[in-house]
């Protein structure tokens, strides 16, 4: 146990930074949770580790422990994000045959094969049908004695936060609680903002390659950052899954697209996976303010939410164009989840301004 928690500190130092109280309490246990499962490996008397559940705000260094850590475990283990997880189980029910079982079954049994410990990173629940395949993992994973590591920035009780569905989630929520030993890490510092010294750089498992957040995007704001419009006689349209979008430029390899058309629709976040295999350069353009609670509905942003996650976590050059202040960092209105508006906030957070009346400002200084 001491080793392992003596090598995640060193990861911090290493990587610019100490571990702070409740880190360093997750680190601990995660390191009583390796010496048990690598005795139990060993044939040493010992039980089934309990799994772990670790959530708290975003930003605050949940994921990095769980790379460190991960990177450290000598075990069978696999890690997996929520959205690359879904898409797997969604896509592995097409085509299964249900001779051994149904065909969630068999996808479940797939993710959990051959493995002693499962991470599963971003944790969270906000469709009735995706609680249906976490139930199923959980009952499997119990069954086939794996143990879980979780991160979310949601506490247990908070999941499914609909009060159309959470009543109907409230079993596996108890079911969670019951199986897993839940750990906050409530440090009062969002890592993300401060790149030299946080966890981004180090984890190596999301970041943005560049890009900016504009506005409002005049044709010489964005033309400085060698960034054109396309024509209306560029526009195509995409298929990546089953949905079809509209996109506004023919690039082979950078994807210029309408807010609406990415978000307003029925596009899921199996689109978002595709498209980012398919281009590298996103452009989203009129994305609203989110300061403007009318301006998008809140299923868009929820979509909106997912997009941001996806393209941070695959490492995409990401452009944000709107007319209004694009700043997320305002209290959820309307239908908006707070915890993903803050979630974006972070994330975003990592992307420069580009901001018309500041350039306008600092030539006005240049040329006096």
């Amino acid at each position: 146990m001491r080793t392992l928690l003596e090598a995640m500190a060193n990861d911090a130092v290493r990587s610019g930074f100490e571990l702070e109280p409740s880190q360093r309490t997750a680190a601990e246990r995660l390191a009583a949770f390796g010496a048990q499962l690598t005795g139990r490996r060993r044939a040493l008397p010992r039980k089934l580790p309990r799994s772990l559940y670790l959530h708290g705000p975003v930003g605050r260094g949940k994921t990095w422990l769980m790379d460190s850590f991960y990177g450290r475990l000598e075990a069978r283990k696999r890690r997996v994000h929520f959205h690359d997880f879904f898409r797997r189980l969604h896509g592995g029910t097409h085509g299964l045959e249900s001779g051994n079982g149904t065909a969630i079954q068999q996808s479940v049994d797939a993710v959990l094969s051959d493995v002693d410990v499962l991470f599963f990173d971003e944790f969270h629940v906000h469709d009735i049908g995706d609680g249906m395949f976490i139930s199923r993992l959980l009952r499997t994973a119990a069954q086939r004695r794996v143990s879980l590591v979780v991160t979310s920035n949601y506490a247990p009780d908070d999941l499914l936060p609909n009060p159309l569905w959470h009543e109907h989630f409230l079993p596996t929520i108890e079911a969670i609680k019951d199986m897993m030993d839940v750990v906050e890490i409530d440090g009062g510092s969002d890592f993300r903002r401060y790149p030299a010294a946080g966890t981004r750089t180090s984890s190596g498992t999301g970041a943005f390659r560049s890009g900016r957040i504009i506005s409002p995007g005049a044709p010489g704001q964005l033309g400085r950052l060698g960034l054109f419009r396309p024509t209306p006689s560029q526009g195509r349209v995409v298929q990546p899954t089953t949905q079809p979008i509209v996109v506004k430029n023919s690039d082979p390899d950078l994807l210029w697209v309408g807010f609406d058309e990415l978000c307003g629709g029925l596009t899921s976040t199996s689109d978002f996976l595709a498209l980012a295999e398919m281009f590298r350069t996103w452009v989203i353009d009129n994305v609203p303010s989110p300061t403007d609670g009318d301006a998008a509905s809140g299923p868009a942003w929820q979509r909106f939410s997912n997009v941001v996650d996806v393209l941070y976590d695959q490492d995409i050059t990401l452009f944000l164009i709107g007319s209004g202040p694009l700043d997320w960092d305002v209290e959820g209105s309307g239908s908006v989840l707070p915890v993903d508006l803050a979630r974006i906030a972070s994330r975003l957070s990592l992307l420069s301004r580009s901001h018309l009346d500041d350039e306008l400002e600092r030539e006005e200084a240049a040329g006096s």
